[in-house]
């Protein structure tokens, strides 16, 4: 969503009146800015920095490429890009790939080391960053005074050691072959068994380095299908020449995303453009919002729209499954199984503002006053509810059980709670009836918005910010710039606990190379459904900078970006259970990319081929087919009181079988 709208019937002229007028109301929530660079992914995320092309460039043990759906545990799962699956081994597996494109001599000199006079620092990958499987390696970044002539990069753990050389580049950054990468995952013995990363350049003869930082591999891919709102995407066609706001998608392993539901009869930044939305955990249902201001244009689309994903690979927006022009299903809670949806509630009166419904206290580009409504997703016939402690009830969200919900109370508007509450409510799906209140987070000053739950529904992740929008719009001057953060609390009521590691800190200690410019810049949070690999995996949009392929500078607000942090699911009592973040391959750098949905994908019949029992209706995956758990469930498959784990190390955890790393 673009936050202002006119009709496609506009003009030009008067299109840039409305942009003169508005100004950068838009740079807001669903209807972020990107930086404008109209950059294409696969170009800039796959930054090789040189050749692969050195001695001892086999596999070592069996490899290959593959093409298949992700599972939760096991290898590498997944993808359209090549992204290599290999079958570990308990010997030292040694890979060299030097002299590589550097002489005999240079290379001697590089990986003998020096000390560190181009002053490098590492950019990213961050130090003690947890990798799952299922994805291509990272694009590793750092800096250094001047353009470095070659570049080693050597990687070990205990049955893996890898030595490559390189040409250098500038900036500087490498990218390790998939082969290579997929190799350290299969080697490595997850937290216990740590990749050590180190990187020495040469420059004019002069050895710098190495620097050396640390990452652990955890023992599973990530499970599902990630979809996303963006703005500025080459991929997403549009008006005048000019792309629109768009939801995207990244199946697992990919490359670069797929333009997966839009409008080309606008353009960014005046639309219409459907991008606000919210996906059933299952992956079944996605619910998505066509936004045209001002005044909401029913011309130009259906206005609330949802879409059966398990019956059409791509949807079209003037052909969905039900719609309504009555309300707002953007930023709406669905069922897990999409059955039907929970609306957030707008109190304020947009209709005060003109050109957009950005009032203060409002979700940007939600009309209000509204209720929260309840609706059957196949139909768009409204549902009768009772309970709900207010009619107010923003940013919603039903737990992966179906048995909770958490919303924010709206600002100045539910006396005595206001918007810097968040409120937790029991819920029974056969009488539609919400009960049991209980206020799990309360803040002064500041507002907690986008809650979500954790697999196991036994704990909420919400972003805590300064502005009473809930977005990333930034405050008016001579107000404190922007800022959001995100933490962590119990579904039932404690202690809440600020996520430091993800958000760049540690033991106290800022670790990302720009704070002053990257620091408190994290919101819109979600959750895989689904444990993978003994951890949570939390997405969230940041304005941080990554590495050296966006380096964001003062008042940069284009940035905006996915990242995926491992949060643990058993941490330690007062123990921050986040870890440094890694930026999801995959997206278009240059476009704004916010809000992502981690789903399942829609599941398998018995006899289908599979990875796991996440693949399959059923909930089983036995010797790669699908079917029905027996007496007891492998990692991976659905699990329930009667039907427990069969490994003892196993925890049914949300419903399925997972390891839990301590």
């Amino acid at each position: 969503m673009r936050l202002f709208h006119g009709s496609k019937n506009s003009s030009f002229s008067s299109a840039a009146l409305v942009m003169t007028l508005v100004g950068v109301a838009w740079i807001a929530s669903c209807g972020s800015k990107g930086n404008g660079g109209g950059l294409g992914g696969n170009d800039l995320t796959r930054a090789d920095g040189g050749g692969d092309d050195g001695g001892g460039g086999s596999c070592g043990l069996s490899c290959s490429n593959t093409s298949s759906g992700g599972g939760s545990s096991g290898g590498f799962g997944g993808g359209d890009s090549g992204v290599v699956t290999v079958t570990p081994t308990d010997t030292l597996i040694p890979i060299n790939k030097c002299p590589g494109s550097l002489s005999a001599a240079t290379t001697k000199s590089i990986q003998a080391g020096g000390g560190n006079g181009a002053g490098m620092k590492w950019l990213y990958p961050y130090n003690a960053t947890v990798f799952p499987g299922g994805l291509l390696a990272p694009v590793l970044q750092w800096s250094q005074t001047g353009t470095p002539d070659g570049v080693y990069v050597h990687m070990s753990s205990l049955k893996f050691d890898y030595k490559g050389c390189f040409g250098g580049s500038n900036p500087p950054q490498v990218t390790v072959d998939e082969t290579s990468w997929a190799t350290a995952f299969a080697q490595s013995g997850g937290k216990s068994d740590p990749l050590t990363v180190e990187i020495s350049t040469i420059s004019g003869g002069t050895v710098s380095g190495p620097i050396k930082e640390t990452w652990t591999f955890a023992k599973g891919s990530l499970a599902g299908i990630v979809y996303y709102n963006t703005y500025g995407s080459q991929l997403v066609p549009g008006q005048m020449g000019v792309s629109n706001g768009a939801v995207m998608k990244i199946a697992p392993g990919a490359s670069q995303p797929t333009a997966f539901l839009y409008t080309a009869a606008g353009a960014s930044p005046i639309g219409p453009c459907v991008s606000c939305h919210s996906l059933s955990s299952n992956g079944s249902v996605l619910v998505a919002q066509q936004h045209a201001y001002p005044g909401n244009d029913p011309l130009n689309g259906k206005g609330s729209m949802s879409f059966d994903l398990t019956k059409t690979a791509k949807p079209d927006p003037t052909t969905p499954m039900a719609s309504t022009l009555n309300d707002d299903w953007g930023f709406s809670a669905v069922y897990p199984d999409g059955s039907m949806l929970l609306t957030s509630g707008e109190a304020q009166d947009s209709t005060v503002t003109f050109l957009f419904p950005g009032v203060s206290g409002n979700n940007p580009g939600m009309i209000g006053p509204k209720p929260a409504q309840m609706y059957d997703t196949a139909t768009g016939a409204t549902i009768s509810y009772t309970g709900l402690s207010t009619p107010w009830a923003m940013m919603p969200m039903f737990s992966p059980d179906g048995l909770h919900i958490v919303y924010t109370a709206a600002p100045n508007t539910d006396a005595g709670v206001g918007g810097q509450t968040l409120m937790v409510m029991d819920f029974n799906m056969a009488t539609k009836t919400f009960s049991n209140p209980v206020e799990v987070y309360h803040d002064a000053t500041q507002y907690p918005g986008w809650a979500f739950f954790t697999p196991d529904s036994k704990s909420i992740i919400f972003a805590l910010g300064n502005t009473n929008n809930f977005a990333s719009e930034e405050p008016p001057t001579p107000a404190p710039p922007f800022s959001s953060q995100l933490y962590i609390v119990p579904s039932a009521g404690g202690t809440a606990r600020r996520l430091d590691a993800l958000s760049g800190i540690i033991n106290g200690t800022d670790y990302l190379p720009d704070p002053k410019n990257d620091d408190k810049l994290d919101f819109y949070p979600t959750v895989s459904p689904v444990s993978s690999g003994g951890y949570f995996w939390a997405y969230f949009t940041s304005r941080r900078s990554y590495g050296n392929l966006y380096a964001k500078g003062p008042g940069d607000t284009g940035s905006k970006s996915i990242w995926v942090s491992a949060i643990d699911i058993a941490p330690a009592a007062g123990a921050d259970p986040s870890h440094p973040a890694f930026y999801l391959p995959g997206q278009e750098l240059g476009s704004g990319n916010i809000r992502a949905f981690s789903v399942l994908p829609p599941c398998a019949g018995d006899g289908s081929t599979c990875e796991s029992g996440i693949d399959c209706c059923g909930g089983s995956c036995t010797m790669g087919k699908c079917g029905v758990p027996q007496a007891c469930a492998g990692e991976g498959d659905k699990c329930t009181p009667t039907v427990p784990c069969c490994l003892a190390q196993d925890q049914c955890i949300g419903g399925y079988c997972g390891t839990v790393v301590h």
